[in-house]
């Protein structure tokens, strides 16, 4: 007959000879939850939790009249001779062991939460909703909320109900007692601190929804003093990962309160979100596109306008600043012709009769208008005056004077300058401003007789 081990937790297997000594049961347990006792002697503390554990509350374990442990599901009627909590531990073994393998930090609220899981997983959700945590926006906050409802009271702590229903938190040591948890002040804290971070990034990686993928840190300061954060988390929705009490992982919705094992379900809602996100993304690319190219093109259409104004301008200019250029060289042709003509004018004045002389031919090839040659003109008569008034007084102070009076003398020179003039006009060519010269002179002692 069947005997029930109520108080047996994890301990036993299904061996028909059981180990004698305590050596020889952490040896067998480790062996099941692969831990080997010489490699992985540092893990032997897992195997004292496994010993340790309670059963889940629909199973018993009983020892056959052959010596044998059975396993017994009150709800499903299953019999089985492994501990139904074996693979829970068995997880645990492997996620440190990847970590020592990948040289990653092991998460410790996946820890805890597999060495002790969360029955209900309501109570995430409502500790959540205490603590003020949005579930659509503050997804990545929702671990420290999972960590409260872990955590257990502080040693010399004890939770009761009133009689009326109320929860109080009794101190034993020190005799008090508050309706308050007493590491509310810690996680209001750790939430803080949390939130003051830069929130991480959401990826649809498969490899991000792996176990212990992602690790949260409860002490977020290095010895060094450098502050630790998550840089990447897997795109969940409202959807959080927790473990039941046979160590299998599964995910369960906080605004439905529905559960899938399939991580692949998650993906699809933030992926499509995602594609929405870039779809929007390359939609408002592309009106911003179409705007710059408009703007572009008008500030073209712009400066072609503002180019072809200041072209106008200069065309009309050009076309003024031509005719100016124009009536001022017309205006010199007909000068030069009229002092043509006034020079053949004047070089036919003072012409014995029957003699045919041209004395201006030379002003009439040399293209000068009248009123420069009739500067040039004067300056040099004045000059000549000059010149010839000065060489007269020297000779008048240096010589015996002639028994003839001044004025007779001056108007021999007149004459003299009057003939010389004449001669020097009828050559002509590059003499033709001193010839006119002569003759305007000759013409003004003419009159003045």
């Amino acid at each position: 007959m069947a005997m029930v081990m109520s108080g047996f937790g994890g301990g036993g297997g299904g061996a028909a000879k059981q180990p004698t000594s305590t050596a020889e049961v952490i040896i067998n347990i480790g062996k099941k939850i692969h831990i080997d006792p010489i490699m992985d002697s540092d893990l032997t503390w897992i195997v004292e939790e496994y010993i340790n554990a309670p059963l889940p509350d629909e199973w018993s374990v009983v020892r056959a009249p052959s010596g044998e442990i059975h396993y017994i599901n009150s709800r499903t009627r299953d019999n089985v001779l492994d501990n139904p909590i074996e693979p829970r531990y068995r997880k645990l073994v492997e996620i440190i062991k990847n970590a020592r393998r990948d040289k990653i930090p092991v998460d410790e609220v996946t820890l805890m939460e597999l060495m002790d899981p969360i029955e209900r997983a309501a109570d995430v959700k409502e500790m959540a909703e205490y603590m003020g945590i949005d579930v659509e926006k503050e997804m990545h906050l929702l671990w420290v909320a999972k960590l409260a409802v872990i955590e257990s009271l502080p040693e010399g702590w004890e939770e009761t109900q009133t009689a009326d229903g109320r929860i109080l938190y009794i101190n034993q040591s020190e005799g008090s007692s508050t309706d308050e948890h007493p590491l509310d002040e810690y996680f209001k804290d750790l939430l803080a601190r949390e939130r003051a971070k830069r929130a991480p990034y959401y990826s649809t990686q498969g490899i991000w929804y792996k176990e212990n993928s992602v690790v949260h840190y409860r002490n977020d300061q290095t010895a060094e003093g450098t502050e630790l954060r998550t840089e990447v988390v897997p795109a969940t929705g409202t959807y959080i990962d927790m473990f039941d009490l046979y160590g299998n992982r599964y995910w369960y919705d906080l605004r439905s309160e529905r559960i899938t094992f399939d991580y692949e379900e998650l993906r699809e809602e933030p992926a499509a979100c995602a594609i929405q996100r870039i779809f929007r993304g390359h939609k408002y690319r592309k009106e911003l596109y179409a705007e710059h190219f408009a703007a572009k093109k008008i500030a073209t259409m712009w400066r072609h306008k503002k180019f072809q104004r200041v072209l106008r301008d200069l065309v009309a200019a050009r076309d003024k600043g031509a005719k100016c250029m124009q009536g001022l060289w017309r205006m010199r042709v007909e000068r030069i012709a009229n002092s043509k003509a006034v020079f053949k004018r004047l070089g036919e004045l003072g012409q014995r009769r029957g003699r045919k002389t041209d004395k201006t031919s030379g002003l009439q090839g040399s293209g000068y208008s009248f009123g420069i040659v009739r500067n040039h003109v004067t300056f040099i008569q004045r000059a000549m005056r000059k010149w010839i008034l000065r060489k007269v007084i020297a000779e008048m102070r240096t010589v015996k004077p002639y028994p003839y009076d001044f004025y007779i003398v001056r108007r021999a020179v007149k004459v003299i300058q009057r003939n010389w003039r004449a001669h020097v006009l009828s050559k002509g060519g590059a003499g033709g401003q001193s010839a006119l010269s002569a003759f305007l002179s000759a013409q003004r002692f003419r009159n003045t007789r």
